[in-house]
């Protein structure tokens, strides 16, 4: 017989042992037993270092599983997950697991919108984990890792991405939908929606045509300490090419440039990937902070809708050698942020209303050709350009006032007017002239170098 004091003692000691192995994470070992834990709900799951094959898992049984379970009832394309995470409640410590994804798997798998991993359940921790493509340059016209669940946490994760058709042009073949002259299999990266999901510390290498991180159908999303790097092409070197889709198509581009031909032209630096970090529509609430873009087509691609009451921020950020470093709309505020003009502009501030922009300029020039600094557009926008002073050296190109990006932001193509009213233009850069077409009005500038007004825009084409 235990008496009460022992009988106590021993109850708290069971007890404390069951909180114990309840802690305990479950152990897996293979993508099949991931993918059957990720399904459920309440657990910290930790996997067992090394590199899986998703080959090895997605199986003609699996497919054919994932195929009866998309839901092709909406219109556009369902979600296609090679791996879901659709439980709620998990911890999932994935370090020094990498997952290889086989670009000949792509063609396997049912139509649809690829999301080789897909987070759907809610409240889930990811960390730790790599993703790498091996095999053959090709795309799936999706992207790696997906989060449409709500208040998850993605951390420490790295996205090795490879893999489009057609890669080494960036966009001049098109982006896609019609506008294109060969058809596209792109490859991107991160992809948020949902509510209130976090990315933090997470990276991206892109060796595709494809974005790094980008928000779509979402509220409250938080990208913080955050690296998207791409890769840079002159488009002298592409039209060197003596074969492939370039090649075969006479280099046509879909974009007009400045002579009015619809051809790649030769004196420009073009990103292979798509944007560093990009926001589209249906999304409020989004904080961008502490992140950088390296080598992509816009650092930083980012607009909230006209009517958001709710502004989108960009805080300490820094946009290196992309084609340009910001590209932003209505509604955001951008502070501490920086960014240069080696191979594009600054800046294009494309339209819209109410933006509150602060933006240093560092870097140097290059041998490569830039038109300009910044295009302003749009109204009810602050604008504030600075340097350090010992940066004052950068390169001296024209603030555009009342113009608009050209079409699709390709440098190649003419710069127009475009309307802007009621802006607030600061540029404390020295020597740095701003112009400004008719179509400015009712515009403050304060600016160190000299001021153009009304300006004839047929010599800005």
């Amino acid at each position: 017989m235990i008496k009460r004091p022992f009988l106590f003692l021993f109850l708290l000691l069971a007890c404390a042992g069951a909180a114990r192995a309840d802690d305990q994470p479950v152990q897996v070992a293979s993508l099949q037993e991931l993918a059957h834990v990720a399904a459920e709900n309440g657990h910290a799951v930790r996997m067992k270092p090394g590199v899986y094959r998703m080959a090895d898992y997605l199986t003609a049984d699996v497919i054919a599983t994932i195929t009866k379970g998309i839901d092709r009832s909406k219109p556009g394309r369902p979600p296609i997950p090679m791996l879901a995470f659709t439980g709620n409640d998990n911890r999932f410590d994935f370090s020094d697991v990498v997952i290889e994804i086989d670009t000949s798997l792509y063609p396997k798998m049912p139509a649809g919108y690829m999301r080789c991993l897909l987070v759907t359940g809610s409240h889930n921790t990811i960390t730790g984990l790599t993703v790498r493509n091996t095999g053959a340059d090709r795309g799936s016209n999706g992207n790696t890792f997906s989060t449409l669940g709500n208040d998850n946490t993605i951390e420490g994760v790295t996205l090795h991405v490879f893999g489009s058709y057609p890669h080494g042009y960036g966009d001049l073949l098109g982006k896609g939908g019609p506008n294109i002259v060969t058809p596209l299999l792109k490859q991107a990266g991160f992809m948020t929606g949902g509510n209130r999901n976090t990315l933090r510390h997470c990276r991206v290498f892109s060796r595709a045509l494809g974005h790094c991180f980008y928000v779509q159908n979402a509220v409250g999303t938080r990208i913080e300490d955050c690296y998207a790097e791409g890769e840079m092409r002159p488009t002298s070197e592409m039209l060197r090419d003596t074969s492939g889709p370039a090649f075969d198509v006479g280099f046509r581009s879909v974009y007009a440039n400045r002579d009015g031909r619809y051809l790649i032209t030769a004196g420009y630096m073009k990103s292979l990937s798509e944007d560093g970090f990009r926001t589209y529509g249906g999304v409020s609430q989004t904080t961008i902070i502490n992140c950088v873009a390296v080598n992509t087509r816009a650092g930083f691609e980012i607009g909230g809708s006209d009517n958001d009451a709710d502004k989108t921020i960009v805080d300490n950020c820094v946009a290196t050698s992309c084609e340009r470093a910001y590209l932003l709309g209505s509604n955001v505020i951008v502070r501490r942020s920086r960014g240069d003009a080696t191979y594009g502009p600054l800046l294009y501030l494309r339209g819209g209303k109410n933006s509150d922009i602060e933006l240093e300029l560092s870097g140097k020039s290059s041998d490569f050709t830039v038109h300009e600094l910044a295009t302003i557009a749009g109204t009810g926008h602050r604008v504030r350009l600075t340097c350090q002073p010992f940066e004052a050296t950068t390169p001296v190109l024209p603030i555009l006032l009342g113009f608009g990006m050209p079409d699709a932001a390709e440098m190649s193509s003419p710069v127009l007017p475009a309307p802007a009213s009621n802006i607030t233009l600061i540029s404390e850069l020295p020597h740095v002239p701003v112009i400004s077409s008719d179509q400015a009005v009712n515009c403050t500038v304060q600016a160190q170098g000299p001021t153009v007004t009304d300006a004839d825009s047929k010599k800005l084409q």
